[in-house]
């Protein structure tokens, strides 16, 4: 039986390592002028190249103004784990390393859905489709996949790229499923 449980929070950083993660003091690592750590619900900001003190140390960081809600935490990861659970089906897949992929984007396109929300908590619309855009004289258009949109389970998740990755990635495990099950009749 193939499983999801084993998918870390590393690896989904591993993964998608262009996002905000909240850059969490990390001791022992050695940090460059204007590095910037979260160390005890403060924000630090590095002096000296090769700091490897405590954020504390004054000499060597001083207290920079930022907040957590510019950063994905790893409660925000955790959180959209447990949203990609609910519509995962691990069975659908061979082996555990082939569902870990899926299920990232899976994940990806829920983290994206939450920053959304958070972002525009009073937004009474959809995340919409652009199908085309244009600034001066020049301009782009690109479309969605039909067998993305007329579905009425997969469409919502073609609101993000990690959502049209994930369906990319599960489009041929959809087709011609069958799971036999032992049983029997008693008369």
């Amino acid at each position: 039986m193939t499983t999801i449980e084993n998918v870390t929070i590393e690896d989904f950083k591993l993964r998608f390592k262009t996002l905000p993660y909240l850059p969490i003091y990390v001791e022992n690592k050695a940090y460059f002028t204007d590095d910037v750590v979260y160390y005890e619900l403060n924000f630090y900001k590095s002096l000296t190249d090769g700091n490897m003190t405590l954020p504390t140390d004054t000499t060597n960081w001083e207290l920079t103004n930022d907040t957590t809600d510019n950063y994905i935490t790893d409660e925000d990861i955790e959180e959209a784990f447990n949203e990609a659970k609910i519509n995962f089906n691990p069975n659908l897949f061979p082996s555990d390393d082939v569902a870990k992929i899926p299920f990232l984007y899976l994940a990806g396109h829920y983290l994206m859905i939450d920053l959304n929300i958070a972002l525009n908590p009073l937004g009474t619309g959809v995340i919409g489709f652009t199908t085309s855009k244009s600034v001066g004289s020049v301009s782009e258009g690109y479309s969605l996949p039909q067998w993305m949109l007329s579905n009425q389970w997969l469409s919502p998740f073609a609101q993000t790229p990690y959502g049209r990755k994930y369906l990319t990635l599960i489009q041929p495990y959809l087709i011609g499923n069958i799971i036999y099950t032992n049983g029997s009749t008693v008369f």
